[in-house]
């Protein structure tokens, strides 16, 4: 696979705030990405953890990220960042592509927002990055990314609202997967998103 590097960009936010979006590197992101997922745990919403199951410092955090593939350069990861200055990083979006070469064209999508940076436009901007992102990318041998997926709590009704208005279908759900702190369970979504290939002629042509 080759590897389609990402231009950084400012974008425009809701409340007059502004935000940097660019690619996130290892290990310099490591502690800025920590300190926004320990955020989001804090919250209690959207990732499914607690705060102890979290790395005790930015060196293993990011030796897990890397071990797990987020940081190759060959196009089978991509991780994106976002920067409010003042602030450091705010929010983060990524792709995963499974390795078999049969479904190598899947990538699997993951995407966190600091609580205080939500609903201010950002988790769009970022996915509509990441998007583009994948929908350019190109492998060496011509390959591309060709379906996104991704699960996502029934009990996050904006996230779920979010996924549909950029294509997102759901595929289904596992019931009962999630214990919520209250001892009530929520059942767990998947969506899907397929990509045309805009290199193939298309059916009516």
């Amino acid at each position: 696979m080759s590897f389609t590097p990402l231009t950084p960009s400012h974008v425009p936010l809701r409340g007059g705030r502004r935000a940097l979006l660019r690619m996130a590197t290892y290990p310099a992101d490591s502690a800025g990405l920590l300190d926004l997922e320990r955020a989001i745990v804090k919250a209690r919403q959207g990732i499914v953890k607690y705060p102890d199951e979290l790395p005790d410092d930015p060196t293993t955090y990011g030796d897990l990220q890397i071990r797990a593939g987020m940081a190759a350069t060959d196009g089978s990861a991509f991780c994106m960042v976002a920067e409010e200055e003042g602030r450091g990083i705010v929010a983060e979006a990524s792709i995963l592509r499974l390795t078999l070469r049969m479904v190598r064209h899947v990538a699997v999508l993951g995407i966190g927002v600091h609580p205080d940076a939500q609903g201010i436009g950002l988790g769009r901007a970022l996915l509509e990055a990441l998007l583009g992102w994948v929908r350019d990318h190109r492998d060496a041998d011509g390959g591309r990314i060709r379906r996104v997926e991704l699960h996502v709590r029934a009990d996050n009704p904006r996230a779920v609202a979010l996924y549909r208005s950029l294509g997102f279908q759901e595929e289904g759900s596992r019931r009962g997967l999630i214990r919520r702190d209250d001892g009530n369970f929520v059942d767990d979504i998947g969506m899907g998103l397929l990509l045309p290939d805009p290199d193939e002629p298309s059916a009516s042509a």
